[in-house]
């Protein structure tokens, strides 16, 4: 048997193009509060854990013996205090209007899904780099203070400890932006 129809009208039926899945605003709106809620949980989280690094970072600094070391304590402790900060002006979530249509909800969610992926993308300049005078310092202060062997032993065990941890933060950012960016994607297409 033919499968093609030769019949005119199924063809033409056939032949249209198909209309994307249109979502309510309710729907919309439900995502977005998840989503708020979600993001200001991320940031309590991220805000508390920088807290207790503040903490243990001030503890060094008041007991440790050297100038290099206070100094280093001091830039790891400004270093999560940038961090906070830009957390807050960057990261904070925006709660949608309850007067919005469909078409505005959904361009207001994807505006907040674009809004943190890009924080995320750019997780480097806002998160990372704020710590990297700290960990120079450090590798400064942990040079002076112990000799030869010990000294490169100790420094390239530092070294490997902040690579991975940088790496690891970095990854772990960079995947949580392809997942919204996923979600944009996802969308997308329900709003053509």
């Amino acid at each position: 048997m033919n499968n093609h129809s030769t019949n005119p009208a199924q063809q033409i039926w056939q032949s249209q193009p198909v209309e994307g899945m249109k979502v309510s605003a309710d729907v919309i709106r439900l995502r977005a509060t998840k989503f708020e809620h979600k993001i200001s949980r991320r940031n309590l989280r991220e805000s508390i854990a920088s807290l207790f690094v503040i903490a243990f970072f001030g503890y060094f600094f008041v007991t440790s013996p050297g100038i290099l070391l206070r100094i280093t304590w001091a830039l790891f402790i400004a270093g999560m205090i940038w961090i906070v900060i830009a957390l807050r002006l960057k990261g904070t979530p925006k709660t949608m209007p309850a007067a919005m249509g469909s078409s505005s909800s959904m361009d207001f969610f994807r505006s907040e899904l674009e809004r943190q992926r890009d924080l995320l993308r750019n997780v480097f300049p806002w998160y990372l780099a704020p710590l990297i005078p700290g960990y120079v310092a450090l590798n400064v202060a942990y040079a002076f203070k112990f000799p030869g062997p010990i000294r490169w032993t100790g420094l390239g065990l530092l070294d490997v400890f902040f690579v991975a941890v940088f790496v690891g933060v970095w990854y772990m950012n960079r995947r949580a932006a392809r997942c919204l960016q996923r979600s944009i994607d996802e969308l997308s297409e329900n709003q053509h």
